[in-house]
């Protein structure tokens, strides 16, 4: 819950919706009966970590986000294990976190599961009722109550969702039960109630990031005696709500979350946790004598000095200070501090020491005067506030420069592991400069006149593509690039289009200057790889009008991409400002249900017209086909059915409850019989021969025989390549049309269409652009196209309530593979699409062995280049950041931007590797079963014409 729900912001009161929605927890903040701060959560904001950190004090890393979803007993000293050992009964109801890192503490529990997030009811009702039972027993000393309903009704809806204000006023209903059974008839013994919470909430409802909306954790604590202190008089309390017109907000002494360990710890009276970061939040010792909060500073002081002792164990100061346990230290000494503090480098560290030092003296000068009975009153009490303040100045500094840093790291190991992360892109570039050069050996056979320019060099396309590589791994080294990452995406997309555009436009006036004969050539060498595409693909006109269309699809690609990156305004600085997808969610829902149902009929129709197109209509492509429209016809149903708030498209009967989750399971099962088919059976109905005798077209075109007669393997794996990447595309569109939120529904298809006009852009007769340059400008605008469907460098774009569809119960595996999905939808289908491209075909079986290359040369450039250059490219991300992030180790934003784009990196190279392992699975499959189909053929013809010769 964010804090800002009951506390307000920036020193305004919250929303009139809000307070009136807890109206009783109001009236004890107002009434001086709780003390609220704004515990400000580090990132990663997600349960498990954040309760570690409210137990322990301990900054979590964001290596438990992954654990989150496996959570592990905790090993370091906390809270808990500390009660437990001094004898404290405790018993825990609710989020079974809790059991997870604390196992066999609790001597009685009802554990709910905190993951599925479609449930807002019953998590909270397993906690509720039990809530009279305990509030009667007399046996436990600590009750942790963790209710969920609160975050699952913002995963859901967002901080607007209509179910906020209910859940609140229930949240408040639960304080005023606690609050009446154990503190105000509590008597003589001493209740403290603590309501806090992990994280906050973005305006999507989500978290995981480190925006103010994220970090903006709760900590409310309330008790019968009065919580206002020296630090906030009665008179400036009554002020601030007189101001406020009666509604009181957070203390203005700044807090994190891990202040709330060391100020439970010595209330509950328990040593602090040894690795806690958190400093005291003073006003809630006001009530002890002078000496006792002094006490209190002093021992979170030693414990946080002990800390840097740890992070600098080669700090003179340091080491001199820890080794003086008594706290008594004279002049002399202060004076050798000094000689080695100007000796010190980490000037840091240096300022700890003086700031520790002189709270020690400050402390030991009052001790003096209060022993002395000479001394006035209002002199000793000026002496222990300089004490106080300098001990505070110490914490607060100490436990932010703390809670930022990280420990020492074994240079060894980290050069090791750098090195053998480098050896694959060098590796993988390595092959695929073998490939290109014998690749370029066989151009110099196809084009012997020099005055033939059919490929060219390029190299202005190189270079984009070397700068733009370039670019995007240096700019990772800026956390405004990082935070931003979609601009560099939009950049190379659009520098690339423009490579396009150029081509498109010289291509024209390349041919038509100089002779017959030049033409001729030109001509002549494109003749062979055009009447392929032409039969294979689609019917092209020649001349100006193969350009035409070149330059339409690379329009379409600009435009669709414009239509996408403003689709959402992803990142951080700038996610505020308006965008489609804002709009849509401001206006009815209608609009976006219809676009939903508008995307899904195009998606549909134009896979089918695809898949159906070809003069081969096996039944095979038929019964495909049919299974797209069936799965269509029930994400039609299922979006009906969660459709609550607008008439429904089959009419206004209510559907139960379990509908939606069958619907949904079943298009699951139907997509994946699909795409099992088509890869399993697509290699099978590819025709392998022209019948001589009946003059049956097996054959799309005459001269489509022509190439299957000199490369009849590589052109039949390249057909049932682009013929089941069709099928797989088509499948993976649906399924995120059904994950996807209703919002994304056009960027989906408008991803379609832009890799639908890339691909026919790549496939057009006067083409020359080399497969590698293909394969990579998928892997751009797949990168574009993530950020365009709403996702960021942040924890906090991650949809988990879509993670849910389908899903009865929570299973971390199925909703994490889910998540995954639906987080890589636009990489994955542009992963995808290389299936659908076509390398430029040698001009004749002799180019095709020339010295040696061996008739498989074009077989590997097909099986190896869309799995080398994908996985090279993201090798160069994954150690160029990998360095970065080794470097940056002590940056400001170490937690906050580069340690979450780091999860990235890794979460988009497991993308990039299953990519690459289904095509290069595929066509290893395709080309054994081809094979032995074509050598099968070759047999029953030599038979066959054997068997004519006889007769």
């Amino acid at each position: 819950m964010p804090a800002e729900f009951v506390l307000g912001r920036g020193g305004h009161p919250s929303l009139p919706e809000l307070v009136a929605a807890m109206p009783f927890t109001h009236s004890l903040i107002s009434a001086g009966k709780g003390l609220g701060y704004h515990a400000k959560a580090a990132p990663p904001t997600v349960t498990m970590p954040r309760l570690k950190a409210m137990t322990s004090g301990a900054i979590a890393g964001f290596l438990d986000v992954a654990f989150n979803f496996n959570t592990q007993a905790l090993l370091d000293d906390n809270l808990v294990d500390q009660l437990a050992r001094a004898g404290w009964k405790m018993v825990m109801l609710g989020d079974d976190t809790w059991l997870k890192l604390f196992p066999d503490k609790f001597m009685r529990y009802d554990g709910v599961n905190s993951f599925f997030v479609k449930d807002t009811v019953v998590v909270d009702h397993n906690v509720t009722r039990h809530l009279n039972v305990e509030l009667a027993a007399t046996d436990w000393d600590l009750l942790v109550l963790h209710y969920l309903g609160l975050d699952h009704v913002g995963h859901l809806g967002g901080r607007s969702s209509s179910l906020v204000a209910p859940k609140l006023k229930e949240m408040d209903d639960v304080i005023r039960r606690i609050y009446d059974k154990l503190i105000k008839t509590s008597g003589d013994r001493r209740t403290l109630l603590l309501v806090a919470s992990d994280h906050g909430m973005t305006e999507g409802g989500n978290h995981g990031g480190a925006s103010y909306q994220e970090a903006d954790a709760l900590a409310l604590f309330i008790s019968e005696s009065d919580s206002i202190n020296m630090f906030m008089d009665k008179r400036q309390h009554e002020s601030t709500l007189k101001q406020n017109k009666g509604v009181a907000t957070s203390s203005a002494w700044p807090s994190f979350q891990v202040d709330v360990v060391p100020t439970l710890a010595l209330q509950l009276g328990v040593p602090i946790p040894k690795n806690s970061v958190g400093a005291l939040l003073p006003q809630h010792f006001s009530s002890l004598t002078s000496k006792e909060q002094l006490r209190a500073l002093e021992l979170n002081a030693w414990q946080l000095f002990n800390l840097v002792h740890v992070r600098s164990p080669r700090s003179q100061c340091v080491n001199d200070l820890c080794s003086n346990t008594s706290g008594n230290v004279d002049g002399g000494s202060n004076s050798d501090f000094s000689m080695s503090w100007r000796t010190e480098k980490d000037k840091e560290v240096e300022v700890f020491c003086k700031l520790f030092m002189q709270a020690i003296q400050l402390h030991s000068s009052w001790r003096h005067m209060d022993n002395d009975s000479v001394i006035s009153e209002a002199k000793g009490f000026s002496e222990f506030e300089a004490a106080r303040d300098a001990y505070l100045k110490m914490l607060k500094s100490t436990s932010e420069w703390l809670a930022k840093g990280t420990t020492e790291k074994n240079i060894l190991l980290l050069l090791c592991g750098g090195i053998l992360m480098l050896l694959s892109p060098v590796i993988l570039f390595s092959t695929l400069l073998s490939i290109c050069e014998a690749k370029s050996e066989r151009n110099q056979l196809k084009i012997n006149s020099p005055n033939v320019d059919a490929s060219g060099d390029f190299l202005f396309e190189k270079l984009i593509v070397i700068g733009g590589v370039c670019i995007h791994a240096g700019s990772l080294a800026s956390s405004s690039f990082v935070e931003e990452e979609q601009y560099t995406y939009h950049f190379l997309v659009s520098t690339l289009c423009i490579a396009l555009f150029r081509h498109v436009l010289q291509q024209p006036f390349q041919l038509l200057p100089g002779s017959s004969q030049r033409r001729a050539q030109a001509n002549d060498y494109g003749k062979f790889s055009d009447s392929i595409q032409r039969a294979t693909f689609t019917k092209v006109s020649s001349g100006d009008g193969d350009n035409a269309a070149r330059f339409l699809a690379v329009s379409v690609i600009l435009l669709s991409g414009r239509i996408i990156r403003a689709w959402h305004r992803s990142g951080v600085n700038w996610a505020h400002l308006p965008d489609i997808a804002k709009w849509l969610d401001a206006n009815d829902v209608q609009i976006s249900t219809a676009l939903r149902y508008t995307a899904l009929l195009f998606t549909t129709t134009s896979s089918c017209l695809f898949i159906l197109k070809s003069s081969r209509r096996h039944l095979l492509r038929k019964l495909i086909a049919c299974c797209l429209c069936l799965s269509a016809t029930l994400i039609f149903v299922y979006v009906d059915s969660e459709s609550h708030q607008v008439p429904t498209l089959f009419g206004t009967t209510s559907y139960p409850e379990q509908v939606p989750t069958l619907l949904a399971r079943s298009v699951f099962l139907i997509l994946g019989v699909t795409a099992a088919l088509a890869v399993t059976l697509m290699p099978w109905i590819e025709p392998l021969q022209f019948d001589e005798d009946t003059k049956t077209a097996s054959y799309p075109s005459q001269e489509i025989k022509r190439m299957w007669v000199d490369f009849p393997l590589e052109t039949g794996i390249t057909s049932a390549l682009q013929s089941t990447g069709q099928v797989l595309i088509s499948c993976w569109c649906l399924l995120q049309l059904l994950l996807q939120q209703t919002v994304n529904a056009g960027p989906v298809a408008l991803l379609l269409i832009q890799l639908l006009a890339t691909v026919t852009f790549f496939r057009r007769r006067s083409n020359r652009y080399e497969l590698w340059f293909q394969v990579l400008a998928l892997q751009w605008m797949g990168g574009s196209g993530h950020f365009g469907l709403g996702n960021s460098n942040t924890l906090a774009t991650v949809d988990v309530a879509g993670a849910y569809i389908g899903l009865s119960s929570h299973s971390t595996i199925l909703s994490g593979l889910l998540a995954f999905i639906i987080t890589y939808a636009s990489p994955f289908l542009f992963l995808l699409g290389m299936m659908l491209l076509q390398s430029p075909v040698p001009k004749s079986i002799e180019a095709h062995t020339f010295q040696g290359l061996g008739p498989s040369s074009w077989l590997l450039e097909i099986l190896a280049v869309p799995c080398i250059v994908p996985v090279a490219l993201n090798g160069i991300i994954m150690v160029a950041f990998t360095a970065i992030l080794t470097v940056m180790q002590d940056h400001l934003f170490v937690w906050s931007v580069f340690s979450p784009k780091y999860l990235y990196v890794c979460a988009a190279t497991v993308c990039t590797a299953i990519g690459a392992f289904v095509y290069a699975s595929t066509s290893i499959y395709y080309n054994f079963i081809i094979s032995r189909r074509s050598h099968h053929l070759e047999l029953k013809k030599t038979k066959f014409q054997s068997s004519k010769k006889t007769l």
